[in-house]
């Protein structure tokens, strides 16, 4: 794909239109192709999470007006977690369009979480230095998962899970690995839950 062609998609896709269209190019340089630190994203990333934090903080604030502060933290956490903006990250096809060395093009390395969630932060900070704090605020939450309060047993169920077994037994349940698919890249886990030796359930995802 050509590089007018790539910006012109990203923009499509995010649903926003860059003053300067070498933000998003820098945004989407991984430092496997560019070394230097002013030739690739690292630093727009290190913006885009400050910018994305703020944001998320923001909004959770003003949503939920009666939340406690630590259940504030714990939906943020859930918000912008790795996982969670790698999701969001894919959702926006930034895995075809980010632009990584020969080696890690062939290694799978632009599919992988961590990855994923670096350039979506660096796509957050090019389009908080290209529009403002508004802007990215804008494009930020058009893509943010619209989970509720009443959302988070759900969302969050090994945290919950071991904050009742740690609260009524003193004692934590036994998590086991017990299937692995898919390519390096793109693996998916099946793990399984127990405690005294009962089988509680099992859950499968992108992390084990």
């Amino acid at each position: 794909m050509e590089k007018k062609e790539l910006i012109l998609a990203v923009q499509e896709k995010l649903g926003y239109e860059f003053n300067d269209p070498r933000l998003l190019e820098l945004a989407l340089t991984h430092r496997s192709i560019a070394r230097e630190p002013r030739f690739n994203n690292e630093r727009l990333e290190f913006l885009g999470d400050a910018v994305l934090q703020l944001t998320v903080s923001t909004h959770l604030y003003r949503r939920f007006p009666d939340m406690p502060e630590g259940e504030l933290a714990k939906t943020r956490s859930l918000l912008v977690r790795e996982s969670t903006l790698a999701d969001i990250a894919r959702e926006l096809q930034l895995d075809a369009y980010l632009q990584v060395g020969e080696g890690e093009k062939r290694s799978g390395a632009q599919h992988r979480d961590s990855l994923l969630c670096d350039v979506l932060e660096a796509v957050y900070g090019a389009v908080y230095l290209d529009g403002g704090f508004a802007q990215a605020e804008q494009v930020i939450l058009s893509h943010l998962p619209h989970w509720d309060a009443g959302e988070l047993v759900r969302l969050d169920a090994k945290s919950t899970l071991q904050e009742y077994f740690q609260q009524t037994t003193k004692k934590l349940p036994v998590y086991a690995l017990v299937e692995e698919t898919g390519p390096d890249h793109d693996k998916r886990f099946v793990v399984e839950v127990r405690f005294d030796g009962e089988f509680l359930g099992s859950g499968s995802g992108t992390t084990a």
